[in-house]
């Protein structure tokens, strides 16, 4: 079984035996999207809530609204409609809690909230999340399974 490395502002699709892998998430978030039915999944790790509608970006995994919406394209290329599919997120720390004052403080939250309306929006259902605090996490997540175990600084694992 091979773990394919979803790095930073990317995405990627796999199917069984393989498993998609986020290391190092901070205010970053981590959006797995997975069908039952077809056994397969796709995980975007997000560095921004939202593009600009006049930015022309090739780093499509960089911002929640655009993952997602390439996400969903390529899985109805593979014929699986967004109400077939469920997601699970993980991220969105406030890394540096009461350090820093102005536009760019908490970002982790703002990636949370933009990964739960662009879901919401494609009427994918979010059915599991370990996101806020102020801790790290890497993700790995089990296409065969569906399994997204979350590993977190100082917090442990979880299964989701």
């Amino acid at each position: 079984m091979s773990h394919i490395v979803v790095g930073i502002a990317d995405f990627k699709f796999a199917e069984p035996p393989h498993k998609l892998v986020a290391y190092g998430l901070g205010s970053c978030v981590a959006i797995a999207l997975y069908s039952k039915e077809a056994i397969v999944g796709s995980m975007a790790h997000i560095m921004l809530p939202l593009t600009y509608s006049d930015e022309k970006n090739e780093m499509l995994g960089k911002f929640a609204d655009s993952a997602v919406a390439v996400m969903v394209d390529q899985m109805e290329i593979r014929e699986i409609e967004p109400s077939q599919l469920v997601a699970k997120i993980a991220g969105g720390a406030d890394m540096f809690a009461g350090q820093f004052k102005g536009a760019g403080r908490r970002i982790g939250a703002r990636n949370i909230l933009a990964a739960r309306k662009v879901l919401d929006s494609f009427g994918i259902r979010l059915v599991a999340q370990d996101v806020g605090g102020t801790a790290g996490r890497t993700v790995e997540f089990a296409i065969e399974t569906g399994l997204f175990m979350v590993r977190t600084l100082r917090g442990g694992v979880k299964e989701l």
